[in-house]
């Protein structure tokens, strides 16, 4: 069956090539991808997942298996905000932070407490913003 497949994906491409577009494009794709230029999820970090950078323009979601309250500053703790995690309804808690108007380069810095166990999290943790790729 390998040889019909690629028979088949030449057969497509020769069509492709004569009609000068991609003959068996779907159209929500196309729709969504292309022509709606739809927003990219945000970037997620998680406790066993930290990403440390994010890409320019996207905004950063805090997940946590429990609830919590991300105290959170955009400029090196000069200012700062509370955010309480929402319940997401399947033992999954979330807040997306404001990220994507920062300039390359800028950080956001955050702790977590834990309201039901009365603590803080032992680290702050910083997630940088990088240049998007093309």
């Amino acid at each position: 069956m390998p040889l019909v497949w690629a028979h088949a994906e030449y057969i497509k491409l020769r069509r492709s090539l004569r009609d000068g577009r991609v003959f068996d494009m779907p159209p929500q794709p196309l729709q969504r991808y292309v022509l709606g230029q739809a927003r990219s999820a945000p970037a997620i970090w998680c406790l066993h997942q930290k990403c440390r950078s994010i890409a320019a323009g996207k905004s950063l979601r805090i997940m946590s298996r429990n609830r919590a309250v991300v105290h959170w500053s955009l400029d090196g703790w000069g200012t700062w905000q509370d955010t309480e995690l929402s319940d997401s309804g399947v033992d999954l808690y979330w807040a997306d932070l404001p990220t994507n108007d920062l300039a390359p380069g800028r950080s956001i810095v955050f702790a977590l407490y834990r309201p039901d166990a009365g603590r803080w999290e032992d680290a702050n943790f910083e997630v940088t913003v990088e240049a998007a790729r093309p």
